[in-house]
Parts: structure tokens; sequence; C-alpha cells
């Protein structure tokens, strides 16, 4: 009782701190379970927790296969509501990126790493590509905080999120194979024919079961079969039984299988799926807090110095060196994402729960069984993982903003309303790297901007669940573009005293420009109203950008574009990438060479530019 007890308490503690010193939770959790397993074991001779059931000490919690029952179960509810976060309106352009890296960088990822684990630690082939299987997986579980913290471009954060929740079941798979081939060479019995066969069963049945439970859980909660009181126990219920039936179907396919079911229920148009999601991230926060622990107080302090040798920490470069980003470049190399979006990418790979937890578990198996090298699975896992956690929370943000990737905080746009205009400005600013989403109560519409590639949600604009369905974490900017005054108005007063918003603004009132006088929050221009803003994007068709070579230009370019009736939307910075929007009041303006002012309208004639360029050398 009291190392159960204890094991949640140091949890929750670690997680406290991780959250104060802004890294993520795995690197005071494996700490925290290093400390009380091996490390207290190497100061006192005995542990504090012991993990695994010894029968002639009469301590530990786990008898037998129990603690790789309980890793497996856990990490099935962990990937579940990983799944629950994977919407395909995200990877809309993305997709093949996705998929790519998935399989090319993974394949990358295992030759290299298997070699580097063969010829460098000299470990013996089987082994050598059972690790580099076990490290192609990149955790959710610590890529989720690193992205909060440095809040990089949407293009690349999607990657890296889709990347590493979809790879955990691949890798996991893989590795599987690997045991299963390295089970049949030592086994006269069995044949890696059998262990191909079973490979692809597990695959098929993951998949076919996750859409069949995902499909069955979404009927029954859309029809309201299930009374809310029920709900999240309910769907808690019915993802350990839809695990627990395709793992007795095919071994080691109940990851796949829960993460297929969340990703159909993300969907989908389920009822409450919000407190669903909040019960299972509370759940997850547990579960991973518990199963860190458990598996770094599981090693032994042999283990941990099997690995201490200058062989190893060779073979955690190579892996985050060579491997990593040859991985990237290589699965990436026709995608329109930057050099410097690959190079960050190539960068962020820290490894998770999924790859401790299998390691444990495949490390303790093959060492029953005498298999050469078995020992050295273990501890060269969490090094890697230990490792590329530590670099990635110190210098992921560093490595962001010299590749300039990143971007200010409270960066994320939300736009109420998707007209015609409202949609030219979303790709607009989805094009300058911003996160936008756009908000309607008109299905139709939202679907013309979903085939834009932009994300809509289509909600009442004053419904009361808007937090349940748009992530407001990142949003710094509020735009009222709707074609209601009244609207605009309420929108305002109600999300601009939100914490983490920079600016909220609307488009300008009849009033406003009949009397020539203008709010601050006033968008655009002295005429820019919805009519006329929305018959702009018609006319026009598209975003113009000028740059801005000296900032003297900007009253000059603002006049003439009030002049020929387009509307400035936007200053975006060239340096920092900040963006100011264009207010009615002609408020004055931070600008510096090389800025963008982006409009709806036509292009500057030569003629126009001509003058600027002469204005700029009667300035200088």
């Amino acid at each position: 009782m009291y190392e159960i007890g204890g094991l949640i308490i140091i949890g929750v503690v670690a997680q406290w701190i991780a959250w104060r010193l802004r890294v993520p939770a795995i690197l005071p959790l494996i700490l925290a379970g290093i400390l009380i397993g091996p490390g207290w074991e190497w100061y006192s001779g005995h542990r504090l927790v012991n993990p695994r059931f010894d029968s002639e000490a009469g301590t530990g919690l786990f008898p037998g296969n129990l603690l790789y029952s309980f890793v497996s179960l856990s990490i099935g509810l962990i990937l579940f509501e990983g799944g629950l976060t994977l919407r395909l309106r995200e990877i809309r352009g993305l997709a093949d990126s996705i998929f790519r890296l998935t399989t090319y960088g993974a394949f990358t990822t295992t030759v290299v790493a298997g070699l580097a684990a063969h010829f460098v630690m000299g470990l013996n082939w089987q082994i050598a590509f059972l690790f580099s299987t076990l490290i192609v997986v990149t955790g959710p579980t610590v890529i989720a905080p690193i992205m909060r913290q440095i809040n990089v471009k949407r293009q690349v954060a999607t990657v890296l999120k889709w990347e590493s929740i979809v790879i955990d079941p691949v890798g996991a798979f893989l590795a599987v194979l690997f045991y299963n081939f390295i089970v049949a060479y030592y086994d006269p019995a069995a044949t890696v024919y059998e262990a191909l066969i079973k490979f692809v069963q597990s695959g098929l049945v993951g998949i076919g079961l996750g859409f069949v439970m995902g499909h069955v859980l979404y009927f029954l909660i859309s029809r309201l079969y299930i009374p809310k009181f029920l709900l999240n126990i309910f769907t808690l219920g019915a993802v350990v039984g839809a695990f627990l039936v395709s793992d007795a179907i095919a071994h080691e396919s109940g990851l796949l299988t829960t993460v297929v079911m969340g990703a159909y229920l993300a969907n989908r148009e389920v009822p409450y799926l919000h407190d669903i999601l909040d019960f299972k991230e509370s759940l997850t926060l547990l579960l991973i807090s518990l199963l860190f622990i458990l598996l770094s107080a599981n090693m032994t302090v042999d283990q941990i110095t099997l690995v201490l040798t200058q062989e190893s920490l060779a073979v955690f470069l190579i892996v985050v060196v060579v491997a990593r980003p040859l991985g990237v470049f290589w699965s990436l190399r026709s995608s329109d994402l930057t050099w410097q979006d690959k190079a960050f990418i190539s960068w962020v790979g820290p490894r998770g729960i999924v790859a401790a937890g299998v390691a444990s578990l495949f490390g303790i198996e093959l060492a029953k069984e005498g298999i050469v090298d078995a020992e050295y699975i273990t501890p060269l896992v969490f090094l890697i993982v230990l490792g590329t956690v530590l670099l990635n929370a110190t210098l992921a943000g560093l490595i962001a903003r010299k590749l300039k990737v990143s971007l200010p905080k409270g960066s994320g746009v939300l736009i109420f309303g998707a007209s015609g205009g409202a949609r030219q400005l979303a790709d607009s600013l989805q094009e300058s790297g911003r996160d936008v989403t756009l908000i309607t109560p008109n299905r139709a519409v939202a679907d013309l901007a979903e085939e834009q590639n932009l994300t809509a949600v289509t909600v009442p604009i004053d419904s009361e669940e808007l937090d349940s369905h748009v992530d407001m974490t990142d949003i710094g900017y509020i735009l009222a573009l709707t074609g209601s005054d009244e609207d605009n108005f309420y929108l305002l007063n109600t999300y601009r005293s939100r914490e983490g918003i920079r600016g909220a603004y609307r488009l300008v009132t009849r009033k406003e420009i009949q009397s020539q006088r203008f709010a601050p929050d006033a968008l655009f221009g002295h005429y820019a109203s919805y009519l006329l803003f929305n018959r702009a994007a018609r006319t026009y068709g598209e975003v113009n950008a000028v740059e801005i070579t000296d900032p003297k230009q900007i009253t000059t370019i603002l006049a003439q574009l009030r002049e020929a009736k387009a509307i400035p939307l936007y200053l975006r910075c060239a340096e920092y990438g900040d963006i100011t929007f264009i207010t009615a009041d002609e408020a004055p303006l931070s600008v510096t060479a090389g800025d963008s002012l982006y409009y709806i309208g036509e292009p500057l004639a030569e003629d126009e530019e001509e003058a600027l360029d002469a204005l700029e050398a009667s300035n200088a």
C-alpha cells in the first residue's frame, strides 16, 4: 500500500517540478525512478520500490509478467488519448510528409542505428536491430510539452505531433517483428515465416478492429445510449475491452487498435468528446507518471554501468546527429517544407514511453532465455530516451530561434466569420506561418474553407462551448469579421479580456464610416465595412504584399491603397515574423526595412513602385 501511494505522490510531485522548470515531465520521472530503484540499491543495498515481485524477499508490486501487462495496457490507453487529437483536417498538404517520415524515415533510423549498435558496441546483429527498431519512435508525451513551450510554425508542429503518435504503434510492430525473428532464430521449432505472418496479422487486426470498435462507440454515444455520468468510465472500459480482444486475436495488435479507435472518434462529430478528452488527459498523466517511475526503478545497477561507456555515447551521437537527420531529409526531400523546417524536425526526436516500455519487456524476456547481449537492450534504450529528451528540452527553443521556425507567444488567430474576405485573410495568415481557425455556424461555408486547406469549426459564434471545439492555448488575436455589428461587439467584449489575447479587432461599423471617427479596434480602413471588405475579396481574388524598403514609405503606400479602394490587412515583421493588423484609426505603425504590408487589391504597378523608390532616394 505504501509503495503504491508513494509512487502516485512522487509522480505528481515530478509532474509539478517539470511544470515549474518548464521541462518535459519524463526527465524528473525517470530520475525519480532511478533514485528509488537502482540508485538507492547502490547506496544502501536495497530498493525503496521493487516493481517486480521478489519471491525470496517477499516484496515487490507485480508478480510474474503482470508488470509487462500493466505497461502494455497503459500504453494502449495513452495512445488512445493521442489518437483523439489526430484530426485529419490538420494534415491537409502534410499527409505525404507524415507518411514518408513514418516509413522511409523509420527505415533509415532502423538501418543506421542497427549498424552503429553492431559495429560500434559489438552487439550481435539480432540484438542490434531490435535496439534500432525500439528507438524509431518519438514520444507524443514529450513532443507535446516541448511544442507548447517553444511555439513553432503550425506545419512543423503538426508534422511532429502526427509522427510521434503514428510512429508509436509502427515502432512497436517493428520491435515485435524483430523480437519474433530472434525467438524463431534461437528456437528450432519456430520459423521466420511464422513470425512474418503474425506481424501482418497484427496489423490487419489492429486497423480493422480499431475502426469497428470506434464506430460502435461512436454509435452508442451519438444515439445517447450512454448517460453522460457514465460516459468517461464507459469509454475507458470500451478501450480496455478493444485492447484485450485485439491482443487475444493477434499478439501485440492492441496498440494499433487503440490509436485507430481514438483517431476515428476524433474525426466524427461525437457529443461530449471534449469531456472524454479531458478525462483521458488526466488519466494519461497519471499513467505516464507511474510507468516512467516503475520502468526506470526496475533497472539494476549492473544494467546502468553497462552503458556508461564511450561506445554507448558514440551510438547515442550517431542516432541523434546522423540517423535522425538522414531519415528526415531523405523522407521529406520532395515536401514543401523549407530546409530550416526539416533541420528543426531533425533535431526534435525525443523518445518516449513506448520505447522504454517495450524495451523493458523484451530485455527481460530475452535475458531470461539466455540470448547473448540481451542485457544491453533496456539500459541502452533508456540512455537514448533520457539523452534525447534532455537535449530537446534544453536546446529545442534555441535551435528553433536560430532556424527561425518559432513564432512569438500568442501568435494564433481566431476569426469569427468565414466569408470570402475572411477566408482570403486566413489563407494569407496561414501562409505567413500563423495557426488560424475560422468560426462559423454555416456548415456549407465551413466546407468551402476546408476545401482551401483552412481550419474551420462549425459552431454558433455565441456558443458557450467554444473551448470544447477550439484549442485556445496559443490564440493571441481575435478578429470579429461577421456581417453583424452587434455580434462583432459582443465577441470582442467576450474574448478581449481573456489571458493571452494580444489584440481583439472588428470590422468598422456603418456609423463609424458615416462619422469618420474610428475606435482603435476597428479594422482595415475608413470604408472597410463587411460588404465592401468582401466585395474587394471577390473583385481581386487574392492577397498581395509589398515589401517596405524604407520605413517612411508606409504612409505613402497606405494612401495609395486607400485611394485605389484596396483593403490593407496587416504588416509582417521581417526579422521576428510578428504581425500588426492595420486599423482604421491610422494609429502609428512600427516599421523596419524589409517588413511586408499585405492587402487585398491589385499589385502595385511598376510606375508606383518607381515612385516609392524615388521617395526612398529623396529621403536618403
